[in-house]
């Protein structure tokens, strides 16, 4: 969602938006671009982000720099999956504008995983293995008090 909001607010800057002249249907036509970049990134870009996040929560990943480099990356591939897909002759998406549109909204969008879920990565990762060392703790502290031999008489 932060991907397509960023994107949407490099087509209808938010001084634009706020300006005398603009009506709503402005902002019907921002919201409408909002929905649709919205199911675009949801079909192609979060496989690619679910899988991203699954191997950070996986390997306990909680640097900022981890979620931004994903997400750029991903951007560029949304990037280049455009670029791959115009139709020739046809008027180019390669510009610096799109450019700098698609990698912002990559960061933003990498950013906001990291302050909602990916700085606690690690933290969940340490506590479900002291979870399971404290388990194991218990279960051979068990088993070596069934062991234990009785009193001699």
């Amino acid at each position: 969602m932060a991907f397509a909001l960023v994107l949407v607010g490099f087509v209808f800057t938010p001084a634009e938006l706020v300006s005398t002249g603009a009506g709503s249907g402005r902002f019907s036509m921002a919201g409408f671009q909002l929905l649709a970049s919205f199911i675009q990134v949801l079909i192609f870009a979060a496989p690619l982000a679910f899988f991203a996040a699954a191997m950070a929560e996986w390997r306990g990943i909680n640097e900022w720099i981890y979620y931004a480099l994903v997400g750029l990356l991903i951007a560029g591939v949304g990037f280049l999956a455009q670029y791959v897909s115009e139709l020739q002759g046809a008027p180019t998406i390669v510009n610096n504008y799109a450019f700098t549109a698609f990698m912002t909204g990559g960061f933003v969008a990498g950013m906001v995983y990291w302050l909602v879920a990916g700085r606690s990565a690690a933290e969940r990762r340490r506590a479900a293995e002291a979870e399971a060392a404290a388990q194991s703790a218990a279960a051979k502290a068990a088993a070596a008090s069934r062991r234990a031999p009785g009193p001699v008489t």
